[in-house]
């Protein structure tokens, strides 16, 4: 998710020199979804309860993510349920 971030601030610095070159600038242009799933990513992160959380194995691919949850109390509170997702 840094990266991507980091790649997000990048391109918004482009954007008031941009040149001629549009081959080159469409390598650089992030997606629209990649976007939405930086915000999708951090609200998900604010809002998730303490007995939860999230790994994202590789950054470039915030669709791609890993969801911890370790109940706080009863017959499973020792438990880990780990549940994958692509």
């Amino acid at each position: 998710m840094l990266t991507l971030a980091s790649k997000l601030k990048r391109d918004d610095g482009l954007k008031g020199s941009r040149t001629a070159a549009t081959a080159s600038d469409s390598t650089r242009r992030v997606s629209v979804r990649d976007k939405l799933l930086v915000k999708e990513v951090a609200e998900l992160e604010a809002n998730l309860p303490c007995t939860c959380k999230v790994h994202f194995p590789d950054p470039n691919k915030l669709h791609c993510f890993q969801l911890t949850v370790t109940p706080e109390f009863g017959w499973c509170d020792a438990s880990l349920l780990t549940v994958p997702t692509e």
